[in-house]
């Protein structure tokens, strides 16, 4: 669960972080307090993205007695047929 939670934050970071970027390398220079708010509006769905898919793999361990590496192991697996 921590991992996740580091992942989504990383992510949050990394988003805000790149919309400020962008708005100095722009021709017309934007208001950097906007261009905050435009790079949390655009992490937040991505958040919940993230949530959602690991809150369904754990239930679903849950339900088929499997552990949580295991479920990674399952999921790379399904990705690469």
């Amino acid at each position: 669960m921590l991992d996740i939670i580091n992942l989504i934050a990383f992510s949050g970071i990394f988003n805000v972080l790149f919309f400020w970027y962008a708005s100095t390398k722009m021709r017309s220079k934007p208001d950097p307090v906007k261009t905050l708010i435009v790079s949390f509006v655009f992490s937040i769905p991505l958040s919940f993205l993230l949530i959602g898919v690991y809150t369904t793999m754990l239930i679903y361990a849950a339900r088929t007695g499997a552990s949580e590496d295991a479920m990674w192991e399952y999921m790379e697996q399904e990705e690469l047929q």
